[in-house]
């Protein structure tokens, strides 16, 4: 018994920190859309600029998109199927998966989320299918994504686990040694900061036939040609022995998420999948709207615009980086942690910030260590050098409050 998982626990220890933040008005916040990025918040007119949006891109608002997805469900007349894709479908599904197939270089599978994309395949390659008929050993990073972690009962249902340090590429190695088949479960990029070692976990690849799976969710869109990421961007052509997951929502601005697998063999996998992956077997599916949405943002990727997006996205995460210090200062991508430490003192300096006009998230356990707390900063193309600036000036500001506080206690 909780060999993988222990919600009780988990709960029982983060509770008091979700009640303080939710007190300090940071949780479950209703608010008005008045621009890119910019809210008003329903209860007493508060405007403020969000911090926390994952859209890397700003292509969450861009009318190209929005019109598209109103489009393609006046053209079908339904939101839904409202039926499991495997018994039926509107051709906007298969449109979809052959744009983003076409545009990333692999075969694409939509489903409705990215964690519903790890529910799909992580059991499906613990079972072996995808590693010549042998359970592979599951490696999990330490810091591999929750929707990747809480998968770990049923993983371990088709094959032993281990979890190792961060980035542990040494232990990795030795596992690859001992083991006929091992499999790695890793972020490209991970959604508290910082990148995985992806050249060197090639190497391991190339030599060991190690099978790589990589949650990009983060790193899609925002990065490389067509935006397809820094583990492709990173690999010579993607091969049968990496499995991706992505979300369509983040940097691409869409819906839903998305499997990519390499071609050769890829169809008999997703017939497996279709028929015997829960998510996909029922009716998780992308709706008719985001399919929509999902066809205009692959059109949108082949294009300049996508370039001149990518560029200013870098600006700002160049500009925050000269003025605010992180472990990620430096690394070209849109997430940064802003370590605080102590978890009231992290959620004290994000109501500052919100009553300054700034909503930043106080990250703190389960997602992150006790102790470690901080604010999660997501840089996007469409801020302001002005709001960046003024963002960077209050938390070198109340940070130091912060941190001059918790030395006089």
């Amino acid at each position: 018994m909780h060999q993988f998982l222990n919600l009780k626990k988990s709960v029982r220890i983060s509770t008091e920190f979700w009640d303080v933040t939710e007190k300090a008005g940071l949780f479950g916040v209703t608010v008005d859309g008045i621009g890119d990025g910019r809210h008003r918040v329903l209860a007493d007119g508060h405007e403020f600029v969000n911090m926390s949006s994952y859209s890397y891109l700003g292509l969450d608002t861009h009318p190209g998109l929005v019109r598209a997805a109103a489009d393609a469900v006046l053209a079908q007349g339904a939101l839904n199927t409202s039926a499991s894709r495997l018994r039926l479908h509107f051709g906007v599904l298969q449109d979809a998966e052959a744009a983003l197939s076409d545009l990333f270089g692999v075969e694409a599978i939509t489903v409705n989320s990215c964690a519903l994309a790890a529910w799909t395949s992580l059991p499906l390659v613990a079972s072996g299918l995808l590693t010549d008929g042998v359970p592979p050993l599951m490696v999990f990073d330490k810091n591999a994504h929750f929707c990747m972690n809480a998968m770990k009962p049923s993983v371990a249902d088709e094959a032993e686990i281990i979890t190792i340090r961060h980035n542990d590429v040494e232990a990795l190695e030795d596992l690859c040694r001992r083991h006929r088949q091992v499999a790695y479960v890793a972020d490209g990029v991970y959604s508290t900061g910082g990148v995985a070692p992806i050249a060197e976990l090639l190497r391991l690849q190339e030599r060991y036939g190690l099978f790589l799976f990589f949650d990009e969710a983060h790193s899609t869109s925002t990065v490389g040609r067509n935006g397809r990421g820094v583990v492709l961007e990173t690999m010579d052509g993607f091969n049968d022995r990496t499995l991706i997951i992505t979300s369509l929502n983040k940097g691409f601005g869409a819906s839903g998420g998305a499997v990519f697998l390499g071609r050769r063999g890829a169809r008999e996998w997703v017939d497996i999948a279709l028929r015997s992956a829960a998510p996909l077997m029922w009716s998780q599916r992308i709706n008719t709207a985001g399919l929509g949405a999902v066809l205009a943002s692959a059109e949108l990727h082949r294009s300049a615009e996508l370039t001149g997006l990518q560029d200013r996205l870098q600006a700002n995460i160049d500009l925050f980086d000269g003025l605010v210090d992180t472990a990620e200062r430096g690394d070209g991508l849109p997430i940064r942690f802003v370590q605080v430490g102590s978890e009231a003192g992290t959620v004290e300096l994000a109501q500052d910030l919100m009553r300054a006009g700034y909503f930043v998230s106080p990250i703190f356990f389960p997602v992150i260590g006790r102790g470690r707390a901080g604010l999660r900063v997501m840089l996007r193309s469409n801020m302001t050098a002005e709001e960046i600036e003024g963002f960077c000036g209050l938390v070198n500001s109340l940070g130091r409050r912060e941190s001059a506080g918790a030395g006089a206690a």
